[in-house]
């Protein structure tokens, strides 16, 4: 793959401590990026209508090199619908993709359960069938954690999430990995829903993967009182974005400035993973968030 070499900004690197490239280096080690900025560059079954064909195609096994190509991150975040097998021997290519790149993964970001979690009736057999595979795979790839939407119908009752979760959470903890909650579904997945679903759990390896601008369509004030609520139950990983820009035409912003706060007051010292979805192209697009992330840290 060709190399193109990232260039931070005379603004980022001036707020780093008058310019540091040891402080620029520290702060950067601990950034991340997930796939689902380049979704448009990914053809697989399950994300087929997100692709671009404008964009050259991307697989799994490239993406650490393409992170550390283009930006400079060895930190991965992979969406398993961007997977196009979960088979061992594809999976081993994944593997040695992170390799090759220098790299390590941080999080599973959206392990899906047949039927959703909130299911009262849901098949537990399938269910923790579903999950021991993308858990096996985080222990394969040396990720930490994996996240679980929390998903399904109505209503939402947090006490059934939190009985179909157990079992996965109880393997998960076995294989010495954290099952996270990410607050993506304002409804489903609010701060009151997933730190109900985290009360009735009590389990120590379940805790949250906040994400910064979310729920900045509803308000900015609104993701920021999300944020608040969740940081304090992050460990390794929250997803950074400084705002949405959902159907693609219009952009909700974020805090961001105080999103980084938040974090910093609660001694957050995990990965910050880029996840753009503002305008636009998302190559240039994540370079802009990571100038602001580092300058905010």
């Amino acid at each position: 793959m060709m190399m193109t070499r990232p260039n931070l900004s005379a603004l980022a690197i001036a707020a780093l401590g008058g310019g540091n490239p040891s402080d620029l280096a520290t702060k950067k080690r601990r950034l991340a990026c997930n796939s689902w900025p380049f979704r448009g560059y990914f053809d697989t079954p399950e994300m087929r209508r997100y692709r671009n064909p404008k964009f050259p195609l991307l697989r799994c096994e490239d993406f650490p090199e393409f992170l550390a190509d283009h930006f400079g991150i060895h930190q991965v975040e992979f969406l398993p619908q961007h997977f196009n097998s979960t088979a061992p021997d594809y999976v081993a290519r994944v593997e040695a993709g992170v390799r090759r790149a220098h790299s390590r993964v941080v999080n599973l970001m959206g392990v899906e359960i047949p039927g959703g979690l909130y299911n009262p009736h849901l098949d537990a057999h399938a269910a923790l069938k579903a999950a021991k595979i993308w858990i096996d795979i985080a222990v394969r790839l040396g990720s930490p954690s994996a996240t679980f939407p929390l998903s399904g119908p109505r209503p939402y009752h947090p006490a059934v999430a939190a009985r179909n979760l157990r079992p996965i959470v109880v393997y998960a903890r076995t294989r010495g990995v954290r099952v996270l909650f990410h607050n993506d579904d304002i409804h489903a997945e609010s701060a009151p829903q997933i730190l109900a679903v985290l009360h009735h759990l009590r389990a120590p390896n379940a805790g949250t993967c906040p994400d910064f601008g979310n729920f900045a369509v509803r308000s900015a004030a609104y993701a920021l009182w999300t944020l608040r609520r969740l940081m304090p139950h992050a460990k390794n990983i929250c997803h950074a974005k400084d705002g949405i820009a959902p159907d693609g035409r219009h952009f909700y912003a974020d805090n961001f400035p105080m999103s980084m706060a938040v974090a910093r007051r609660d001694d957050f010292a995990g990965a910050y993973s880029l996840e753009f979805e503002g305008l636009g192209d998302p190559i240039p697009g994540v370079h802009a968030l990571m100038e602001k992330t580092l300058e905010y840290m």
